[in-house]
C-alpha cells in the first residue's frame, strides 16, 4: 500500500478538460482550456500568466522562484514574507485591486526561467484552503508539461510538434494489472461516472460495478477515489 497522503478528489470531468487542453496546445485557445482544467481543481475569479527570465522585469512576486522554491502550487500565505502587507507594492497596487487571496502555480522551464499561473479570488470571497493547492499539485506534472510546451523554451517550435497523446495514454492506465472489465470501470470512474451511471453504461448491476472497483483498487494498491486520481495523473505525466 502506498503510504503517500491521498489528494482531495478532483471534480468530475477533469479527464475531458485534460483532453481539451491537449487539443488546444499551440493555439490561442490554450489559455481558455487551461482555465477550464484548473477550475476542476478549485474555484477562482481571475487567471493571469506571467513569465520571468532571470532578474529581468517583471520581478517575480515574493521572489519565490529565485529563492529556490520548488515548482508547484502555493497560496499567497505560503509564499509572501511577513513584511508583504507593509510593503510599498501592497499599499500602492495590491490593496487596490480588490483581491482577497491568490494561488501561484510555479512552473520552471529552465534554471532561470519560470512561468507563473496566478489564480485569484476577489474581495469578500473565502480565502483558498490547503485542499485547493493539494488538488492543483495532484495534477501539477501534467499542467507543467502543457504550460512548458505552450509558453516555455520550445514555444517557437510549437507548430508541427506532436501533441501529448494523453487520451491514448489514459487508455493504457492499469494495463497488465487490471482485467479488461476492471479497466473499463476505472476509466468510467476517472471520467466522473457514479456507480449507477457506470452500471447503466456497461449494462451490469451496480453491485457488480462495486466489486470490480474494489478489486481494481486492491490490485493498484489504493483505497480511495482520491488516490486513483493521483495515480492516474502520475501515469499521464509519465511518472508511473
Amino acid at each position: 500500500m502506498n503510504a503517500e497522503i491521498p489528494h482531495p478528489p478532483l471534480a468530475a470531468g477533469w479527464v475531458t478538460a485534460l483532453a481539451a487542453l491537449a487539443e488546444t496546445l499551440g493555439t490561442d485557445r490554450f489559455p481558455g482550456a487551461l482555465r477550464q482544467i484548473l477550475s476542476q481543481c478549485c474555484s477562482f475569479d481571475s487567471m493571469i500568466i506571467s513569465r520571468y527570465e532571470g532578474a529581468l522585469p517583471p520581478v517575480s512576486l515574493y521572489q519565490a522562484c529565485r529563492n529556490g522554491c520548488t515548482p508547484g502550487a502555493y497560496r499567497l500565505m505560503d509564499l509572501a514574507p511577513e513584511a508583504f502587507y507593509r510593503s510599498e507594492y501592497y499599499r500602492a497596487f495590491y490593496r487596490k485591486i480588490s483581491i482577497s487571496d491568490e494561488i501561484g502555480v510555479l512552473v520552471q522551464d529552465r534554471a532561470e526561467r519560470w512561468v507563473i499561473v496566478s489564480l485569484a479570488r476577489f474581495a469578500r470571497r473565502q480565502r483558498f484552503e490547503a485542499a485547493d493547492t493539494a488538488r492543483l499539485n495532484a495534477v501539477f506534472q501534467v499542467i507543467s508539461a502543457a504550460v512548458r510546451r505552450q509558453w516555455g523554451q520550445a514555444e517557437t517550435a510549437a507548430e508541427g510538434v506532436q501533441k501529448p497523446d494523453w487520451e491514448d495514454r489514459m487508455q493504457t492506465f492499469g494495463t497488465g494489472v487490471l482485467s479488461p472489465r476492471e479497466r473499463e470501470v476505472v476509466q468510467l470512474v476517472l471520467q466522473g461516472h457514479s456507480t449507477p451511471s457506470a452500471a447503466a453504461y456497461l449494462g451490469i448491476a451496480e453491485g457488480t460495478v462495486k466489486v470490480h472497483r474494489h478489486h481494481a483498487y486492491s490490485k493498484l494498491g489504493i483505497a480511495s477515489q482520491a488516490e486513483l486520481f493521483s495515480m492516474a495523473t502520475r501515469h499521464l505525466a509519465g511518472a508511473g
